[in-house]
């Protein structure tokens, strides 16, 4: 019961209640979720040997149906007391020679299963019908403690399509507002750049990852990767603040990354003291002699820049990260450039992972680096992306390339 009040997503919490029901108790399932603004999804189809072979008229597991709720057995549990229909053998047959096709061929299919007794539930949450679920045995009839017992069992999985429905919608409306924020990259003469964004793929798992790059007062550009305290609907609004604070105090005067950060602490600690989160912020500087790469660290991981096909980290001491104590000493570092170098700033999410530790996940970027450099910037982007993340955090990518002036 547990493991089904604690499902991430519909199938999850259906099919887990499939199991516990199938075949200690009933003979075959079925299981179908409700969805806004008049669907159902069947998710599951089981009986004691395996998946049921659903009838051509009734669809296939997955399949969405329409206006599913003014017919077939649904129509009869929303006026039913307690959501709940009970239909013996006898009952079914009868309702086989119905006019309404839907009803007739679940009532068809149940008979061509043998049953002798049919529980048709409804799956509610605060009275709202979120789910439905259909069981059957071949040989007696349910007692008054399995009636008890499913009682429990489908308020547990109301709670679960409730809890899921609202994580879906949560982490919806925080990927929305992540992706809404995210910056057009700039077109620069000598610079080649790419960027990605991916988003959590689970439950809340929504955090505060962003990539910026924006021309600067002095002619050079600035590259920015970040990652925001929090994964909740709240991270990417203090993204977005984050952001554009940086942004602002970037381009209102020629400091260096070192000096931007640190006046970014001043303001966090006087305007907005809940902010907080780690950054790599880089300037690609043009003189007359070439370019260079001037980038301070807020506590993040360091960048990977790759010349003549060998890539290296950049792993100078970080120093604290953003918001946590205005005075904190910041220090810049410096690498010259060179036509053909390629630059890679990322987030935690691109190579953090619970089974394999750091420093081999970054080890493994380097030489990826390595690889897929020679198909552009864009195929590296994406490259990385699809290969390292595993998606149980936001990721975000920032790949530039030195071109000829």
């Amino acid at each position: 019961m547990r493991a089904l009040a604690g499902s991430p997503d519909a199938v999850r919490a259906l099919t887990d209640l499939a199991a516990l029901l199938v075949p200690e108790m009933a003979d075959w399932c079925l299981a179908d979720e409700l969805q806004p603004p008049d669907l159902v999804r069947r998710l599951v189809a089981v009986g004691r040997d395996g998946p049921l072979g659903l009838p051509t008229s009734l669809g296939p597991v997955r399949a969405q149906r329409s206006s599913a709720q003014s017919v077939g057995l649904l129509a009869r549990l929303n006026d039913a007391p307690g959501r709940r229909l009970r239909l013996s053998a006898g009952q079914l047959a009868a309702l086989s020679g119905s006019d309404d096709v839907r009803l007739r061929a679940q009532a068809d299919l149940a008979l061509s299963l043998g049953t002798t007794d049919a529980l048709v539930l409804g799956i509610t949450s605060q009275d709202d019908l979120l789910g439905v679920l259909t069981i059957g045995r071949v040989d007696g009839e349910f007692s008054a403690r399995d009636l008890d017992v499913l009682t429990d069992l489908t308020a547990l999985a109301g709670l679960a399509l409730n809890g899921a429905r609202l994580r879906t919608l949560q982490r919806s409306v925080s990927t929305a507002l992540q992706q809404s924020l995210l910056p057009h990259l700039p077109v620069v003469r000598d610079l080649s750049l790419a960027a990605r964004f991916t988003p959590a793929g689970r439950s809340l798992a929504v955090g505060g990852d962003w990539y910026d790059a924006f021309a600067l007062p002095s002619g050079g550009v600035a590259l920015v990767v970040g990652d925001a305290t929090g994964h909740d609907v709240l991270a990417a609004a203090r993204m977005a603040e984050l952001r554009n604070l940086l942004r602002a105090l970037a381009v209102d005067r020629r400091d260096s990354p070192a000096g931007t950060l640190s006046r970014l602490d001043r303001v966090l600690g006087q305007v907005a003291n809940e902010l907080s989160g780690t950054c790599v912020y880089a300037q690609v500087v043009s003189r007359a002699d070439g370019r260079s790469l001037r980038w301070s660290s807020a506590g993040h991981l360091p960048p990977v820049l790759l010349r003549d096909g060998v890539a290296v980290l950049l792993d100078t001491p970080a120093d604290l990260m953003l918001g946590v104590r205005p005075d904190t000493e910041r220090h810049d570092h410096e690498r010259e450039l060179q036509v053909g170098d390629l630059l890679v700033l990322y987030t935690d999410g691109l190579v953090e992972d619970r089974q394999v530790g750091l420093d081999e996940r970054l080890e493994l970027l380097r030489q990826l680096v390595e690889q897929l450099a020679p198909g552009g910037t864009e195929v590296l982007a994406d490259q990385l992306v699809s290969r390292l993340a595993s998606l149980e955090d936001d990721v975000a990518v920032l790949v530039v390339r030195v071109e000829p002036r």
